[in-house]
């Protein structure tokens, strides 16, 4: 079997290189979704134009057969998705009637609103009350009671903020909004500007908003270089052009931000959430090209490819490092757009490994973005030991997965060549023990940002064992939670809210690389090798499938680079284990 693996992994091998970009990066078309795809359209609409054929066809073909849509291409049918699409398509068919988009819509059910951002988009088309979309400002006071019930242990996990009316406007002017998770604060601003501008009308408060939206702008022209947030925010501009006195400044914002949106847009006509994800990427790819890179015997081609290719890409992460020494999940070398653990993390870890083959005689450069990305990790790691994906704080909590990375990245860092190095001990312990606390009582890891269980369980497991400590309670538990998990195809798989589903490749490799990490005769991970050797295709490749996730509002993502990353280490965990 080792020889069908080796000639697999060879071959996804050369797959994978074969993506690189010109630049050196790594970047994986995201897929399509429904709410980037939906606010796109209504930009299109509310600027007076019919949304292209492209897009009403994307709507068509990723109808369902119960007449719904899903949030992502996972397809999952969900109310909201639908709603939202609904009153796209309606607002399409005033503008252009069309038979066939008339027998759509009469074929889709009736359901009832609930998702605020949903009821938005309603209340701009005339359809919704725009007073009704939040709570009153007599609110605040038990909405800051509520957050603080938020801190108490179990019973902060079990109070989720209400999804049906968005916060008062008034939040804003409040150290509760300061609070919030960066993305909640990029999505409720342009949100406040519709309202205020619909609503109240008061001129400081509008003033206030603007200019905080104005100084989050990206020099893209995005914000947080993400579709919904920049097209809610594109909405709110246009909308303040209608209503309010405005600079010539404002035109350029809007003309800007759809300039960037119209990037986001896909060959099959659908939008995708992010622009890219090239940071984490890259930062795989270096990683699985690094450890493959044994495999074949020294200065055959596929190993100077790999070394030149390897070299190239290292060096665009230390070109796209923000000045604060961390990384953020898109590329921009001004670093306007933040730094997160994770991508920090795998960037730090991915240069450290690419110091194995880097041959160039001054490393000065990687070097120092290597202990500048560590002692971003450092200064970042919560007191509970955890790492959150932004600030400490900041609406953040801690990260099951972004924590075991930087476990990850701060080992290989110990264990590296570097001179002058900080010590990292009491970092490295700390995360440890967050991590064996996280433990759910039937044995997995859940994760944030990853589908969901399996990835998060899979993360803890790595980090632990090559902490040393692969036969403690938590991993063995872990173990035998995945054995569990498996389906009876000899894959694994589950959807954004950790429910089963049918295997993918991604969950598979992950799931079996941490196994095979623990004991390489697990008769699972044998089984998930044998599932990743059936369903490669004949170019290397594998079939990516919807496995990120965004924002559970908003949906997941595939990522054809997951595809190929997550096998490539797991193949390779398996060549490598002694026969």
């Amino acid at each position: 079997m080792k020889e069908e693996v080796k000639s697999a992994l060879t071959r996804c091998t050369t797959f994978l290189l074969r993506q690189q970009c010109e630049d050196g990066n790594f970047e994986g078309q995201l897929s399509s979704s429904t709410f980037p795809s939906c606010a796109y359209a209504w930009i299109q609409l509310t600027r007076g134009e019919t949304p292209e054929l492209a897009l009403i066809e994307w709507f068509r073909a990723n109808q369902n057969d119960d007449d719904r849509w899903g949030l992502d291409i996972a397809n999952i049918s969900n109310a909201e998705a639908t709603r939202f699409t609904q009153i796209i398509l309606k607002q399409i068919h005033q503008r252009a009637p069309d038979a066939s988009l008339q027998k759509l819509l009469a074929s889709i059910p009736q359901l009832p609103a609930h998702l605020a951002l949903v009821k938005l988009a309603y209340a701009a088309f005339d359809e919704f009350d725009w007073n009704e979309l939040t709570f009153s400002e007599n609110a605040l006071p038990l909405m800051k009671l509520a957050r603080q019930l938020t801190k108490i242990p179990l019973l902060g996990s079990r109070l989720k903020p209400p999804r049906h009316r968005l916060p008062p406007v008034a939040l804003f002017n409040t150290t509760m909004f300061e609070a919030l998770f960066i993305a909640e604060q990029h999505t409720l601003v342009p949100v406040f500007i519709l309202i205020e501008l619909n609503t109240a009308k008061r001129r400081e408060m509008i003033a206030s908003l603007v200019a905080w939206l104005k100084a989050h702008v990206l020099s893209d022209g995005s914000w947080f270089r993400v579709n919904y947030i920049t097209a809610l925010s594109v909405l709110a501009l246009i909308e303040l052009e209608k209503k309010w006195d405005t600079d010539d400044e404002i035109g350029e914002f809007i003309e800007r931000g759809i300039a960037w949106l119209d990037k986001t847009q896909n060959p099959d006509g659908g939008c995708r959430e992010a622009l890219n994800l090239n940071v984490w990427d890259t930062a795989l790819s270096i990683i699985a090209l690094i450890d493959v890179h044994p495999i074949d015997e020294k200065n055959s081609p596929i190993n100077d490819e790999l070394t030149d290719k390897v070299t190239h890409a290292a060096q665009w992460l230390v070109e796209h490092q923000n000045m604060d020494g961390g990384w953020a999940f898109s590329g921009l070398r001004d670093s306007t757009l933040p730094s997160d653990a994770d991508d920090t993390a795998l960037g730090t870890l991915a240069l450290i490994r690419a110091l194995r083959v880097d041959t160039s005689e001054d490393q000065q450069m990687p070097h120092a973005a290597i202990r500048r990305g560590i002692t971003w990790l450092k200064t970042q790691q919560v007191r509970d030991g955890s790492w959150s994906t932004y600030q400490p704080g900041q609406g953040d909590v801690g990260c099951v997965s972004i924590t075991a990375h930087a476990i990850e990245a701060l080992l290989a860092f110990h264990d590296c060549d570097l001179t002058d190095k900080p010590n990292v001990h009491t970092e490295i312990q700390r995360g440890i023990s967050w991590l064996r606390r996280q433990i759910h009582r039937d044995g997995y890891w859940r994760d944030l940002w990853l589908a969901k269980d399996t990835y998060g369980t899979a993360c803890a497991i790595t980090a632990l064992v090559k902490a040393g400590l692969k036969n403690v309670a938590e991993v063995q538990s872990g173990v035998e939670w995945l054995e569990r998990s498996q389906n009876t195809d000899g894959g694994w798989g589950e959807d954004m809210f950790g429910n089963p589903t049918e295997s993918t490749v991604e969950q598979t490799a992950w799931s079996t690389y941490a196994l095979l990490q623990v004991n390489p005769e697990n008769r699972a991970a044998q089984n998930g090798i044998q599932f990743l050797l059936e369903h490669q295709r004949e170019d290397g490749s594998w079939q990516e499938q919807c496995v990120g996730i965004y924002w559970e509002i908003i949906g997941g993502y595939a990522d054809p680079i997951y595809a190929s990353v997550f096998p490539m280490l797991a193949l390779n965990q398996f060549v490598h284990t002694p026969a």
